[in-house]
This record gives structure tokens, sequence and C-alpha cells, in this order.
């Protein structure tokens, strides 16, 4: 479904960022990782177009590519601030509520910040956490 021009699009529902996800994570090292594993500028475009592809199968909404994209690059960067506050690592400024990750958000941690992953567990387990139930949950 196309949008009118300066109308703005509806939010990324919780099935189709899960699409989105699950289209990512296995491509990962081929856009993000090492510069020896990644592929070039427009094989990336290509994996996006693919990723783009597969979340309008929903059919909720005609997602490009560049809003998969931007979307992708939000919820990397939300998962990361999010565990660096709950490892104490964030900078003292602007404390708000304290952020709590999503089963998304660990899905994602897992794959694109295993050493923070790995830090994270280790603390939740420590305090008694619940991390390890979040963990189990996702690998059911």
């Amino acid at each position: 479904m196309a949008h009118v021009s300066g109308e703005r699009a509806p939010a990324f529902t919780a099935e189709v960022l899960d699409k989105l996800v699950d289209g990512v994570l296995p491509q990962y090292t081929l856009l993000y990782g090492p510069p020896d594993k990644q592929v070039s500028t427009h094989q990336k475009k290509g994996i996006w177009c693919a990723i783009a592809k597969e979340v309008r199968t929903l059919g909720v909404y005609h997602r490009r590519s560049t809003h998969c994209r931007k979307r992708w690059e939000d919820l990397h960067h939300w998962s990361k601030k999010t565990v660096e506050a709950q490892l104490g690592m964030a900078s003292q400024r602007g404390r708000g509520a304290r952020r709590t990750m999503t089963t998304l958000m660990y899905r994602i941690l897992a794959v694109a910040y295993p050493e923070l992953d790995g830090r994270l567990r280790a603390s939740q387990q420590a305090q008694g956490g619940e991390y390890s139930l979040i963990q189990l949950t996702l690998r059911a």
C-alpha cells in the first residue's frame, strides 16, 4: 500500500520488526562485519532490498529498503545504549527512566555485540536476574 506524499508512514509493528531482525541477523557479517568479510556497497543494497521484500510480504505497508535499514540502525543503536545503561557503562548525563531490554534487543545484542552480551549475561546471573530465562525462550 503506497502512502500519499507528506503523509507519515505507520509505525513498525512488532511482527514487522521481528521479520526485519530475522532478515538482518543472518546477513549481519556481510553488512557490518570486519572489512574482509563485508561485501560491496552494491551488494549491500541488494541485501537490503531482499530484506525489505521479505518485510513487505506481511502486506501491512510498503516499506522501502532505506526505511528498513534506518529502522535496523535505530534498533541496533538502542540495543547497545540500553545494555550499556544496564551495565553502568553509560555516561551519567541525562539520567532518565531505566531502560528495559526487550527480547528483540537481546536477539540483536547476541549477534551485534557478543562482548556486551557476555558481560550482561554474567552481570544478570550474578544478580540472579532473568537473562537466562529470556535466552531459553529465544532458543526454544
